[in-house]
């Protein structure tokens, strides 16, 4: 794994980082200059229905990818303001990811008893969309806090839910494969051609932890 800062300044398009109040928990959104903005902003699934599209503000941490060209770039930027639009309605949290497509040729999210993307998922579905595939799926594993993690968010989203959501949300607490925030963001920072395996995306997720919270 090559021995790169991943925190950085993004021009067009990267990702973020947020460790949230809560311990142990991250957010991750991805970074990109709308061209009509001055600025560049935050899209990500802040929760259930809730899709965000705010200016980039100090707490979150912005990480580039240098491996993309310039082109690349405009095209991430470009799909993901037309994403934001063709979302209004937002898009339902789960905890099931198995690399299917979860966003259309419009990149419009493709709903489904039971379909649902974390804050993490949601980038690895948006790059899904466009061809990349960001992580090894196939080498993930489950570690012993993924069940309690599960558990927490499915008591938190429970009340949001459809009967038919409920029990397919529930059925995936202990079977489910998690994807923390700081190994999807810093498997995107790291990215090249192939996808990155369970074992580098942990390394690359401790190492980006660390960078945010050296002093």
């Amino acid at each position: 794994m090559p021995e790169v800062k991943l925190i950085g300044d993004v021009g067009l398009f990267g990702a973020a980082i947020l460790q949230t109040p809560t311990p142990g928990q991250r957010h991750a959104a991805l970074v990109f200059k709308d061209r009509s903005k001055k600025h560049l902003s935050l899209l990500h699934l802040a929760w259930h229905y809730t899709l965000k599209c705010d200016p980039l503000n100090a707490p979150y941490r912005s990480v580039p990818n240098l491996n993309f060209d310039e082109e690349e770039l405009e095209l991430f930027a470009e799909q993901a303001s037309r994403l934001y639009d063709e979302n209004t309605a937002g898009i339902p949290y789960g905890m099931e990811y198995t690399g299917a497509s979860v966003f259309n040729g419009e990149m419009g999210f493709i709903d489904a008893p039971g379909a649902g993307l974390t804050c993490a998922t949601f980038i690895l579905g948006f790059f899904n969309s466009l061809g990349f595939d960001i992580l090894d799926l196939s080498s993930w594993q489950s570690r012993d806090d993924d069940t309690q993690w599960q558990s927490n968010i499915y008591a938190a989203l429970e009340p949001r839910l459809t009967a038919e959501r409920k029990e397919a949300q529930k059925d995936l607490i202990g079977a489910a494969y998690r994807f923390r925030p700081e190994e999807v963001v810093g498997s995107f920072a790291i990215f090249e051609s192939s996808p990155i395996d369970f074992s580098d995306a942990v390394t690359v997720g401790v190492k980006l932890l660390d960078e945010m919270h050296a002093k």
